[in-house]
This record gives structure tokens, sequence and C-alpha cells, in this order.
């Protein structure tokens, strides 16, 4: 047994995906895409959100990539990093500006379809 570190996670998760047939659009070439998006918004890798940094990266790799499959990824790239970016509702109490009485809060939920808001005691 052994233990193991990636010093630099972001660039070994893109040779990860580009070594292994990146342009296939199989499963698993999908998977180690994903797992690529992944690794540069966990790290935060600016340079690596660029898609134009990425498209050249790619290209240096690869100079034959398939050009429509790379618009294809270069967009599902830029997408996912948006959705990385997006925030959650949470179901957790929140502050709010709103007045309520004396040790209550406002209930937010939806009924067929419609928003409904509700004052209820904090018990």
């Amino acid at each position: 047994m052994s233990l193991f570190r990636i010093k630099n996670p972001v660039e070994y998760s893109f040779y990860q995906w580009m070594n292994n047939f990146p342009d296939s659009g199989h499963w698993a070439d999908m998977e180690r895409f994903f797992k690529f998006v992944k690794t540069v918004c966990r790290y935060k890798a600016s340079k690596w959100k660029d898609q134009n940094y990425l498209k050249k990266k790619i290209l240096e790799h690869t100079p034959h990539f398939d050009l429509n499959f790379l618009g294809y990824l270069l967009n599902l790239y830029v997408n996912l990093i948006e959705f990385h970016k997006s925030i959650a509702f949470s179901g957790q109490f929140q502050i709010g500006s709103r007045e309520v009485k004396k040790d209550h809060f406002i209930e937010l939920r939806v009924e067929n379809g419609e928003v409904v808001e509700q004052e209820l005691p904090i018990c």
C-alpha cells in the first residue's frame, strides 16, 4: 500500500481527460471531462476557467480535435462553471427585512403550483 498526492490537480485532471480519447463522445470520456470541470471549480483555477485558454490547451495537446465537438464542449464547459457558481435554495432559516409579530417567522411553500407565504410562531 502507498500514499500519493496530486500536486497540481487541475492540470492532472486535464491530462487524465486529454490522454484518454477526449473527443470520442463515450460516457467515460464525458465523465473525465466532468471531473476536470469540477476540479477547475473546486480549486478556483481562474486561468483554466477562461474558455479561450482551455481551447488553446486542447488544441496544443490534440491539434486535430473535432472542432464541432470542441465547440460543444466549450459551451458545456461555460454552462457547467456557471452552474457551479449558482446558489441553491435552502430550507434553513434566513434573515429578511420584513416585519413579523414577535416570535414569529414567515414560511414560504408551494401549494398547487402557487407560492404561499404564512406567518407562523417559532415553536
